[in-house]
């Protein structure tokens, strides 16, 4: 597999681009409107196999730019869009429809496994307002870079829902029990600064140094041996099939609660 042939072009989805021997995976547009409309499972899990077999390529950058996913996104998709109609009635139900709830967590899901299973460094960057569903992809990362600006959202909380894709199985093992409970149910919000002081990223620069902060962390690790630093990746990562296991149970409790009869009115 050549590093040429990973060039994919998709507006308002996805765009990958090469910079010497990094990827770099720019996400954006409506996450919600692509998870339903667009094959995204499939496609990510094959995407991300291919860059597995790229040689070339020594690093990921994946940047999330969901300027177009933000908290009335999240709402409409769980309350609205993803409500089944009743027959006859005009209107939605407040159960969820459990085609389209298990269409959005198969996608989270195969997307995480596929970040934290790549043998390469993966570099996550972000900046702005964002969702904590797409902190999880920061965190199955290598190495996390936000700037100043940065705040992550609890969005879950508003509808009575669950943090979707590992939040709560890669803050426990980053920060423990207690903290992990801490920000879950106590705190609508993490800060740069605070998410920086807790060990969640690891680099908080200003908004106009982003992409330069990745190209220097990148290049740091391109100077380790790539033996060396896909066995110790290995190593570290040897939890990741608790990792899988710990999803299918999460799916489980979101789909649990996405199916209770009104939900939609938390």
């Amino acid at each position: 597999m050549k590093s040429s042939d990973l060039i994919e072009t998709y507006p308002g989805f996805f765009v990958s681009e090469l910079r010497e021997d990094t990827l770099w995976l720019k996400f954006s547009g409506n996450f919600f409107h692509n998870v339903t409309t667009f094959g995204w499972r499939d496609f990510m899990a094959k995407y991300f196999k291919r860059v597995s077999a790229a040689d070339d390529v020594r690093a990921v950058v994946i940047h999330s730019a969901y300027s177009e996913s933000g908290s009335d996104e999240y709402l409409r998709f769980f309350l609205l869009e993803c409500c089944e109609r009743e027959i006859g009635h005009f209107g939605f139900s407040n159960v969820m429809d459990r085609y389209e709830l298990q269409r959005f967590c198969n996608v989270i899901d195969q997307t995480i496994l596929s970040i934290a299973r790549l043998d390469k460094l993966v570099i996550h960057i972000c900046r702005g307002d964002v969702l904590s569903l797409f902190l999880n992809v920061a965190l199955a990362s290598d190495y996390r870079i936000v700037t100043t600006d940065t705040v992550f959202h609890h969005i879950f909380q508003e509808i009575g829902m669950l943090p979707k894709g590992g939040t709560t199985f890669f803050l426990n093992n980053m920060v423990g029990a207690s903290k992990t409970r801490e920000l879950l149910l106590l705190n609508r919000r993490i800060t740069a600064a605070q998410a920086l002081r807790w060990g969640i990223v690891d680099q908080v620069v200003a908004p106009q140094e982003l992409e330069m902060a990745a190209v220097a962390v990148a290049r740091s690790f391109g100077e380790v041996p790539a033996r060396t630093f896909t066995g110790i990746k290995r190593l570290v990562n040897y939890s990741i099939r608790e990792l899988e296991d710990y999803l299918a149970f999460e799916t489980a409790e979101v789909t649990k609660i996405g199916k209770t009869s009104g939900f939609a009115d938390q």
